[in-house]
């Protein structure tokens, strides 16, 4: 009878220490890794901040969409959604383009012996659309919300964060 009773408090105690955790876990900031995650026709690939860009205080999370034609679709809206059903949208959000990235040299041309700035390098345009960066409060990327990405056509996606995220 003490045997019985001992294992059902360990099992008691066990449970209780389970949940304690459980809640104190959905509570923890997340970090995001790589991931392509499959949706009806649609390809989502994230990734972090691997290069150490975003704010201290904040997760940045990097977002391409592809549609079944393998074209990049820029999101319309992207956020966190709660356990309550309410969007946290990001602190900052930025839509880059094809070639936006930093040029390392001055914008010059050369023809036969005549060198020439190019306009175009400086003023032209960078080319489509690429990916989109979002940054949340760490303390609100945690493992009890969800991604929601919101296309331009109506179609909304939810990932849930500990799918991109650990």
């Amino acid at each position: 009878m003490k045997t019985s009773r001992g294992i059902v408090i360990l099992l008691s105690a066990a449970s209780v220490a389970t949940l304690a955790y459980a809640a104190t876990h959905a509570h923890i900031p997340l970090t995001p890794f790589r991931n392509a995650t499959t949706r009806p026709g649609y390809t989502i690939d994230t990734i972090g901040d691997t290069l150490g860009q975003a704010r201290p205080e904040n997760t940045r999370l990097i977002i391409r969409v592809f549609a079944p034609d393998k074209k990049i679709v820029k999101p319309a809206q992207i956020a966190l959604i709660d356990k309550s059903g309410a969007a946290i949208k990001p602190v900052f959000r930025e839509d880059r383009k094809t070639g936006h990235e930093e040029n390392t040299g001055l914008p010059l041309s050369v023809s036969g012996s005549s060198v020439g700035v190019n306009l175009n390098k400086i003023f032209g345009s960078h080319g489509d659309y690429a990916y989109t960066k979002v940054d949340w409060p760490k303390a609100v990327f945690t493992a009890d919300k969800q991604l929601q990405i919101a296309l331009p056509n109506g179609q909304k996606f939810l990932l849930p964060l500990t799918s991109i995220a650990k």
